[in-house]
């Protein structure tokens, strides 16, 4: 099995898993989003509430703003040996306190922990009039995205690597080329080339205009695309590689069970 890095921007990564099979590309996507530990907030004290929205709703905005999460320092609450109960070691503990006019943001959050932030100080949670104020108690804990989407540490999906084969009968015509959505295709010299194989969404546009049956477009079962696009509360190749581990972790688990 390899992997090749063949993008890194940001918040974005893609790569190639090649030697692979559906099974374990769709287990690596299925853990990378659901068995990686990232921090939201989970709970919320209501001080003073005086904005439009009701204390539900100000909690599940709050949840929904993504925290950047430290590689090591905090463990999930039912591993805790506090019992979940709340501690330094499963919980960081929180404040906010605005009154209005002003639109309330995720810069307003005040974290105990530094490393523990919401990854933008721009996302808005509600709107206060003159005279309104908002005062929380904010309690964020590690969790999975298996157990809520609040968690989840980014979008992780792949697709078939495309194989793109073109047979002698093809002349050169260009109705591929112009019904292609994604400029995968050329015709360079009365010669049809494939120019951004990588691109290629597998949609088969190509092949229904083809006069001649000269083209076949069909995905590689062992040769995978995948595109990692995290929230900000951890780096995308993190994801990969805790998702990595956590494969590992269950593998080795099931293995002792038959010991």
């Amino acid at each position: 099995m390899e992997i090749e890095i063949v993008k890194k921007d940001g918040l974005k990564l893609e790569f190639i898993l090649n030697g692979s099979d559906p099974a374990f590309a769709n287990s690596l996507r299925r853990a990378a989003i659901g068995e990686v530990p990232t921090m939201a907030v989970d709970e919320i004290e209501v001080i003073e509430n005086e904005s439009p929205l009701y204390d539900e709703i100000i909690a599940h905005r709050l949840a929904m703003i993504p925290l950047r999460t430290p590689a090591k320092g905090y463990v999930l609450p039912d591993e805790c040996k506090c019992g979940g109960k709340g501690c330094p070691k499963c919980t960081v503990e929180m404040s906010l306190d605005v009154e209005g006019p002003a639109i309330v943001k995720s810069g307003d959050i005040q974290s105990s922990d530094k490393e523990v932030v919401p990854v933008s100080n721009e996302i808005p949670i509600v709107e206060l009039q003159p005279g309104q104020r908002l005062v929380l108690n904010i309690y964020a804990r590690l969790g999975l995205g298996k157990d809520h989407a609040k968690w989840m540490p980014g979008l992780v999906f792949y697709r078939y690597f495309p194989v793109i084969e073109v047979g002698k009968e093809c002349n050169g015509c260009g109705k591929c080329v112009e019904a292609c959505p994604r400029e995968v295709l050329a015709v360079e010299e009365k010669e049809l080339k494939v120019k951004r194989l990588t691109e290629c969404i597998l949609c088969r546009a190509c092949v229904e205009v083809c006069p001649r049956n000269a083209i076949e477009v069909k995905g590689d079962p062992t040769k995978f695309i995948f595109k990692v696009e995290s929230t900000g509360a951890l780096p995308p190749e993190e994801i990969v590689l805790k998702a990595v581990e956590s494969l590992r972790k269950g593998f080795e688990d099931a293995g002792k069970a038959f010991k």
